[in-house]
């Protein structure tokens, strides 16, 4: 029970550190991953001498069959690798969410307080770096250092030197879970509170002009609603309008000493309808062809994981293509299947209205937008 117990804190620091995924100790191996494999060892030495631990990782993981298959993917691919070494840094990384962290979150957090605890630890981590990038956007003060807030890459804003569309993409997956902890509130103070929270993660993922993120907050409020009836529940109209009120009037207080602030996104945002105005959205077309034509002249042998941008300069803004370039067919099929297994797994749960559990339903919808999410990510 004490391991358990000390596994459950494990956890939640990493729960805590996966807003920072720059705060790597090693290569792709993040800080984050470093208390979840603490998290394996304590659950390890506990469990020791024990089936369990063999049964969760391999015998009843569901990811099992398709990290085998895209093991012999790279495996394959691994030859024509010029970085081997990075090359099977970024497998371990693959294998380690499927086969390590994804099993230890299970056997460790079985009851809805471990569930509820962990996921307030990710909506206070996304709320405060939303207020501190809001807060350095308005006093118009940049800082370009590593884990750092920073209003560059054209006037967008990140942290961390990451890409903005993965600060904005870290940020919309917690909305949904702020969204149902408001529905779950029956006091209406914590439900103005945590519409609030909304408000203002949504003003920030807009600021990053990240048009993928844009497009996953519409597909992901249509998706939430849709689950939403599914289970038998009713909006409320009401507190929709004062979401709506809040929303205004914060964008307004953002932009009263600076009506400039939204031209950026704005201007970004326009050539969704219009991929040919924007030259980025051109480059990324141009790269996914030549992922193309690499796979039409190489269909089953890749250049080996992490090795893409050597044929394309700059790597590749869909993962499905990506995969393929670099760990050949089969890496290809076992990766997709990673995403047919999330799917098939949110489709059960569908099925089951959720089983009447509205965190269930809201961690789904986070999975869901994830996917869709990473056919516009080059990583």
């Amino acid at each position: 029970m004490f391991a358990l117990s000390l596994t459950r804190y494990y956890i939640y620091i990493a729960f805590f550190l996966l807003s920072f995924p720059f705060i790597a100790i090693f290569n792709n191996f993040t800080l984050s991953d470093f208390f979840l494999t603490l998290a394996l060892i304590s659950v390890v030495i506990r469990l020791i001498g024990s089936n369990f631990l063999f049964e969760n990782i391999f015998q009843k993981n569901e990811f099992i069959i398709p990290i085998l298959i895209f093991s012999l993917g790279f495996l394959v691919s691994i030859n024509q690798s010029s970085f081997p070494f990075e090359s099977f840094t970024a497998f371990l990384q693959i294998v380690f969410i499927f086969l390590i962290a994804y099993p230890i979150i299970r056997i460790a957090l079985t009851k809805e307080k471990h569930i509820l605890t962990a996921t307030y630890i990710l909506i206070t981590t996304g709320l405060f770096i939303a207020v501190i990038m809001l807060t350095f956007y308005v006093i118009d003060i940049e800082y370009g250092i590593g884990s750092l807030i920073e209003i560059g890459w054209g006037g967008r804003l990140s942290y961390g030197g990451m890409e903005p569309n993965v600060p904005a993409r870290i940020l919309l997956q917690i909305t949904p879970l702020c969204l149902v902890m408001a529905i779950r509130s029956q006091m209406f103070i914590n439900k103005l509170l945590f519409t609030i929270f909304i408000a203002v993660l949504l003003l920030t993922v807009f600021l990053t002009a990240s048009r993928s993120s844009l497009l996953i907050a519409i597909i992901g409020a249509i998706i939430f609603l849709v689950f939403y009836i599914k289970m038998g529940r009713k909006v409320n109209i009401y507190y929709l309008i004062l979401y709506i009120a809040i929303q205004f009037t914060l964008i307004q207080l953002i932009s009263i000493n600076n009506t400039e602030f939204y031209d950026k996104p704005i201007d970004r945002y326009s050539t969704i309808l219009d991929p040919w105005s924007s030259p980025s959205s051109m480059q990324r077309l141009e790269l996914i062809d030549k992922g193309l034509d690499y796979i039409d002249h190489n269909p089953i042998i890749g250049l080996g994981l992490e090795n893409s941008n050597l044929y394309t300069k700059i790597s590749i803004h869909n993962p499905i293509v990506l995969t393929w370039v670099e760990n050949g067919f089969f890496g290809m099929i076992g990766f997709s299947g990673l995403y047919v297994v999330l799917l098939f797994m949110g489709l059960k749960c569908y099925k089951m209205n959720f089983f009447d559990d509205d965190i269930l339903m809201a961690y789904v919808v986070v999975m869901a937008i994830m996917v869709f999410g990473d056919m516009f990510m080059a990583n």
